[in-house]
This record gives structure tokens, C-alpha cells and sequence, in this order.
């Protein structure tokens, strides 16, 4: 049976949903569908309920996890025990940085395999803003950065001396509090929060967000309106108990919603630019043969 697709099973049963487990996996519902359906045809038995939008396991199902659990664990422990025996040649050290807990576990999720596979790679990792990240990817200080992409004409400079791989590429939604009337409607527009404040997260002091916003919604949002705060959670919170908006990714929704049942999250209606990607940067000067592999493994 394919590795990937028990995966697959044991990624619905974790998070009960479909969808949930295809965003996580970065696949489409359908494919994850469509894996399900040949597991179950492959084991001659139903491994999910499906009614109203809802999947749950049988009591197939839920034995199957453990013999799943079983094959996934015994796989990955073999494949460990194969790369940590590779010859010392294959050493050496990438340097990143990323800007965000989100960008930290989009990371995870695309590399995944490469870092099993190469686990004799020493990495050294910064933590910082945006900005910073990218006066280090330019000064050679670091091999790659992953940071939030807005898609701004601003930054074309960028593009042209940089080389970006889109990891994760959706929209901008708005998030609100279950408390205010507007999170009944489907879609939301900016005009509808003026007087609410949007709320954004930066724990460096840096406003580098902040003009990001504003270039990206200048008809919408005012320098005034924007308000920073130290933490992700913090940021949560105050849009949990109605004290503003926030912007977020769409890729966080189902994470974001079961850590915080109090905030709903809808389409911004304004036409304007609700671009969003979690996006790899690199100079193709870097002569880093790690980082030639790291972006093969990428694109192919």
C-alpha cells in the first residue's frame, strides 16, 4: 500500500475533515478524496462516514489507524536509520530565516522530506522581521528567507535581484469576532470597519507590516486604523472579544479557527489586491550546493 496515501488516511483521522487534511498536506480536497476512496477499495472496507460535510471513521476505520500508526512509523524509522547512515561527505550548513510561527510551519510542511532525507545537514536559523530578513538574503548573510509575499509594487526591485518560489499561494481574508453583527454576512468590506481597528502582529517594533498593509489597501485602510501587537495570541484575542479586525491568511483558517472558536473569517468584497503567498527567497549567486538541492527538491 502507498506510504503517502496512509498519510493521507491518518491526516483526515487526525483532523476529521477533508478539507482540513488536504490544506494541511497541501493537496486538494479531491486528491485526498480520491485517495481515500482507492484505500478503501484496495482493503475491501468503509474507513469513513460521510454526511453533511462531515467525515468520521468506522469502527473499521478506527482500527485501521493503529495499523496504520504501525506501517507510517516502522516506514520512517527505517528511512531515518538509512540517511543517518550516509557517508560524512553529505554534511555541511544552510542558513535561513523566517518571519513568523505561520511561515515556520509552512516550512515544515513543504521540507518535510528533505530534511529526512539530509539529516546531516547543520542548519542556522534567524528569526526576525520581514525587512531584516531582507537586507540579510541580500548581503549573503543567509542562504534562503521565508516571508510573506503581498504581491506590492514596491518590491519589484526585489524580484529582479532575488529568485522567489511561491510555497503557499491563497488571499488575504478578515477576521472578526462572532460578537459583531458583520460576522453573519458571507463577505465583508473594508468600509464596513472604519471604525474598528485592524490589528496586525509584530513582535520586532517594526512597522514594516504595517506600510505593507497600507500599500496593499491604500484606498481602504488609514495609517490611524492600524494598530501592532507583540503576539500572535495577543492579536487573537483582541479580535475574539470584538476589539478589532484582523488580516490573515487563508492557509491558517482551520488552524487559526480551533485555537480561537470565538473569531469567524470572511472574503474581503472590495475589489482590490488580496494576493497573499508564503514565499522562499534566494540569489541565484548563492553557490551553496545545499541550497542547489533545497530548490531542485522544490521544483521538480
Amino acid at each position: 500500500m502507498d506510504i503517502n496515501k496512509l498519510k493521507t488516511f491518518l491526516s483526515v483521522a487526525k483532523y476529521g475533515s477533508f478539507k482540513v487534511a488536504a490544506e494541511h498536506l497541501f493537496l486538494s480536497p479531491r486528491a485526498v478524496s480520491k485517495q481515500m476512496n482507492q484505500i478503501e477499495a484496495e482493503l475491501g472496507i468503509k474507513l469513513f462516514d460521510r454526511k453533511n460535510n462531515r467525515t468520521s471513521l468506522t469502527a473499521e476505520g478506527k482500527e485501521f489507524t493503529i495499523t496504520a500508526n504501525d506501517i507510517v512509523n516502522t516506514y520512517n524509522n527505517a528511512l531515518t536509520k538509512i540517511k543517518t547512515s550516509l557517508p560524512l561527505e553529505n554534511s555541511g550548513t544552510l542558513k535561513f530565516g523566517f518571519s513568523s510561527s505561520h511561515q515556520a510551519t509552512i516550512l515544515q510542511s513543504i521540507l518535510g522530506d528533505f530534511l529526512i532525507g539530509h539529516p546531516r545537514i547543520h542548519y542556522e536559523i534567524e528569526e526576525e522581521s520581514g525587512r531584516r530578513l531582507i537586507s540579510l538574503i541580500k548581503e549573503g548573510a543567509l542562504d534562503f528567507i521565508v516571508t510573506p509575499y503581498y504581491q506590492l509594487t514596491n518590491l519589484q526591485q526585489l524580484e529582479k535581484s532575488l529568485t522567489k518560489i511561491d510555497l503557499f499561494t491563497g488571499e488575504l481574508v478578515i477576521g472578526i469576532s462572532k460578537c459583531n453583527p458583520l460576522s453573519f454576512q458571507k463577505e465583508i468590506s473594508f468600509r464596513d470597519l472604519e471604525d474598528l481597528k485592524g490589528l496586525y502582529y509584530s513582535p520586532f517594533g517594526s512597522n514594516y507590516l504595517k506600510k505593507a498593509f497600507l500599500d496593499k489597501f491604500p484606498n481602504y485602510l488609514s495609517e490611524r486604523q492600524l494598530y501592532s501587537v507583540s503576539t500572535m495570541e495577543q492579536r487573537n484575542m483582541l479580535v475574539a472579544t470584538n476589539q478589532g479586525f484582523g488580516l490573515y491568511p487563508s492557509n491558517v483558517i482551520d488552524e487559526t479557527e480551533l485555537e480561537n472558536p470565538m473569531i469567524s473569517f470572511h472574503q474581503i468584497s472590495d475589489d482590490c489586491n488580496k494576493f497573499y503567498s508564503s514565499s522562499l527567497w534566494y540569489s541565484k549567486h548563492n553557490k551553496n550546493p545545499l541550497l542547489k538541492k533545497l530548490v531542485n527538491y522544490l521544483v521538480k
